[in-house]
């Protein structure tokens, strides 16, 4: 079994694997070491559908889906060790068939949504609550006067997941706890070859391996090229200090959403001018970030020295991409594209200066303004929108059409992986010496360290056609373990010969989702899906930077964008055709 190695096996407590964290997946191990830096939670609010199915919420059902799910997902059991200073996965297959101290926490609440937010970030703001023998947990909460009612609270570490593993993975829980029935599990080892490194899963194309490691040297350097050219940037107005990056963030999210019909129009547009939405999202949280800027730049908030600054800066973005596709396409089909397990690395775009449109050619005084900036149509036009979206279609063509895309990819975490480990253990340090960082000189713009990222983000696309609102799922569909049709991304599941319909009558509601994330210091991030036919929009964001107002107002711009740009008709400029 590539990677894994048997460490020892015993009668009574089974066998015991382990195998050394990738890169990635070490990066983002001494990310959490920092206080939980990059942990995600979701929390959901499940209903009964039937009085009948009380069982569905009781704690004896909850604790069996959750070992269930662990034995299909062996990575949630997993624990860390560090071994001279480089981690490795423990797999202890006892560890997996039995519910581990802190696992599963029950408990009763009377809050609505709204005020669960702040049991997230409670969750996250505090001292964290996994470790390196807790990767994973789940919250239970009853609502106090809903019988019918939970919330629920997944917390994980990214080191084992990423977006597609955390939707695998609510998907075969919610799927489990509804369903009467127990889907046959693959033993162990066939479950852990299916969550090897992923570099251990990239094509060989019959390359020696001196070859390989040719290739991957000529990756890195041109990494390293690539990243020595991006200078300078800029992001919203914000509290930056040389301490920012030792002090771990408070994590806050905001959320807005456009109706079905303007989604149903936002794509339709997209699909009319061979764009896809993450194309068009770049050039639009541009054109929206020059909105809050000029505005504060008009009411005196920013002066000449930093607006001439700002004018001539890229906008410089990253944000994760989805490595399972271009991995091996045996294990891809075979339920690789949703294993729980982490299969990412890191897109790069850069757009060139501040949208400024015929603004430049105006003196301030004599400016247009709508809602105290520009308009849209004055900062960018229709066409040069248009423009900017395909820049950013050509910039991902020329990194997955390189030769060498998978080595390139590669290299991004381990250039990573030292920096972030240092900044850990210096943290730990801090914390057990009692010192604390206290420089609060904040910088201006032009004196940022390094490169300025205008904010991380990416659009993780159509979360429907993964998810579902009703569980458990119909044996129609695909994804469903009683299905007999195969799926990519139905991992961990044995392929009936037949389906089973037993199981059709959806029992439980998703009545609300949310995802949360425990941002990295400074962090700005924006992301974007469709979920339930709504296209909705989130910033994650540190508010020990970010003023929650600045990122609300961002947010909010963003959002017009959207809709201004490719929710209406620009018929005499390009080929959007409906207006809503």
């Amino acid at each position: 079994m590539p990677g894994w190695t048997l460490e020892n096996s015993s009668p009574t407590k089974g066998r015991t694997f382990k195998r050394q964290l990738d890169p990635m997946e070490a990066s983002y191990f001494w990310d959490g070491v920092f206080n939980g830096t990059a942990d995600t939670v979701h929390h959901l609010r499940l209903r009964l559908l039937n009085e009948a199915d009380a069982y569905i919420f009781s704690e004896s059902n909850i604790t069996r889906t959750w070992l269930s799910v662990k034995r299909r997902c062996p990575l949630l059991g997993a624990m860390v060790e560090v071994d001279n200073e480089e981690p490795h996965f423990i797999v202890q297959e006892h560890h997996l068939g039995r519910l581990n101290p802190n696992e599963v926490v029950f408990g009763s609440v009377s809050f609505s949504v709204e005020e669960a937010q702040s049991h997230v970030f409670e969750i996250l703001d505090g001292p964290r609550s996994l470790s390196n023998n807790l990767l994973a947990r789940i919250f239970i909460f009853r609502e106090t006067d809903r019988a019918d009612v939970i919330h629920m609270f997944t917390l994980i570490a990214h080191c084992i997941t990423d977006g597609t593993a955390n939707n695998s993975f609510l998907r075969c829980f919610l799927d489990t706890l509804s369903s009467r029935s127990e889907p046959p599990i693959s033993g162990l080892e066939q479950r852990l070859a299916m969550v090897i490194a992923s570099a251990d899963l990239e094509p060989k194309h019959s390359f020696s391996l001196a070859r390989r490691r040719w290739r991957r040297a000529i990756g890195f350097v041109i990494f390293g090229i690539r990243a020595a050219k991006r200078q300078g940037g800029h992001t919203l107005p914000c509290r930056l200090t040389h301490s920012t990056s030792r002090v771990p963030a408070r994590s806050r999210v905001l959320m807005t959403s456009v109706s079905r019909d303007q989604t149903t129009a936002i794509l339709m547009n997209c699909r009319l001018n061979n764009i896809t939405f993450g194309n068009a999202f770049l050039p639009l949280a541009q054109v929206a970030m020059t909105r809050v800027l000029y505005r504060r730049y008009l009411r005196g908030e920013i002066d000449e020295k930093e607006w001439e600054y700002r004018k001539k800066q890229p906008h410089i973005n990253g944000g994760p991409l989805n490595l399972r596709p271009y991995l091996d396409q045996q294990w891809f089909s075979k339920g690789g594209a949703g294993e729980f397990f982490l299969a990412i690395s890191f897109l790069l775009y850069q757009l060139p200066f501040m949208t400024l449109g015929v603004t430049t050619q105006q003196h301030r005084d004599d400016l247009a303004l709508s809602n105290g900036a520009p308009p849209f149509a004055n900062l960018l036009t229709f066409n040069r929108f248009l423009h900017r979206a395909n820049m950013v279609k050509r910039q991902a063509a020329n990194f997955f059409n390189h030769p060498l895309f998978l080595e390139i990819a590669s290299a991004a975490p381990i250039v990573q992986v030292e920096y972030k480990r240092s900044g850990a253990l210096e943290w730990l340090k801090s914390i057990e010496e009692g010192t604390t960082a206290d420089d609060t000189e904040v910088l201006a713009p032009a004196d940022f360290p390094g490169i300025t990222w205008a904010h991380g983000g990416s659009s993780i696309g159509n979360l429907d056609e993964v998810s579902a609102v009703e569980y458990p799922l119909r044996s129609t569909n695909p994804l469903s373990p009683r299905s007999n049709i195969p799926h990519p991304a139905k991992a961990g599941y044995v392929i009936p010969s037949l389906p089973d319909i037993t199981e059709d009558e959806p029992r439980i509601a998703v009545e609300y989702w949310m995802m949360h994330f425990h941002a990295r210091p400074g962090q700005l991030y924006l992301g974007a899906g469709t979920i339930n036919k709504q296209l909705r929009m989130q910033i994650f964001y540190d508010v020990n930077v970010f003023e929650e107002a600045i990122a609300q107002e961002w947010l909010d711009e963003v959002k017009d964008a959207v809709v201004w740009y490719l929710g209406q008709s620009h018929a005499d400029k390009g080929s959007v055709q409906h207006k809503l």
